[in-house]
């Protein structure tokens, strides 16, 4: 699924992503990103660009300006009553990238769903949401490797499942 962002939802990410890079360095949070070769600030800004763009595809409520510390869901998609089902978007600026998890990562979500930039340019505003994957089927199919940048897990995209059924298997469950 392609999404294209408008000039709102770049500038809200430009501001948000500084914010968020700022706030990180002030409590002297260790920079966890995998990817050394890019400037922090560009990953930020990928990441909540993705976050946008899942939040968009999906019509679920979002805000790029809430801050605090990560709980291991980026969306919080709503169910029924107060249950919510956790999502962690992953991005890259690799057009046919994979979904990569830190080593140390602590898979508190329900699913994670990959979000590829469709230019390696900071100002990209063009995306396809990958897929996405439920977490049992995660740590069935992830595998250690390193890709020249530490031990990761990562899980190929042709494991991925297609982002429409997520959408069905969130509509199951708020109808259950």
């Amino acid at each position: 699924m392609m999404v294209r962002l408008n000039k709102h939802d770049m500038a809200l990410s430009e501001q948000a992503g500084a914010l968020r890079w700022q706030l990180a360095r002030a409590s002297q949070t260790k920079d966890q990103a995998v990817d050394k070769s890019r400037d922090p600030k560009q990953m930020d800004r990928l990441g909540l660009r993705a976050e946008i763009c899942v939040a968009k595809a999906l019509n679920i409520d979002f805000s790029a300006a809430t801050l605090g510390i990560d709980s291991g869901g980026d969306l919080f998609i709503p169910i029924k009553d107060n249950d919510f089902f956790t999502a962690q978007v992953k991005a890259t600026f690799h057009k046919n990238g994979n979904l990569i998890f830190k080593r140390n990562e602590k898979f508190n979500f329900d699913c994670a769903i990959l979000v590829c930039a469709q230019t390696q340019e900071p100002d990209c505003d063009y995306f396809e949401i990958t897929g996405a994957l439920g977490i049992n089927a995660i740590n069935t199919a992830k595998y250690e490797t390193d890709m020249g940048k530490g031990e990761m897990w990562r899980v190929d995209r042709e494991e991925l499942r297609p982002v429409c059924e997520l959408w069905n298997h969130i509509q199951q469950q708020r109808l259950a």
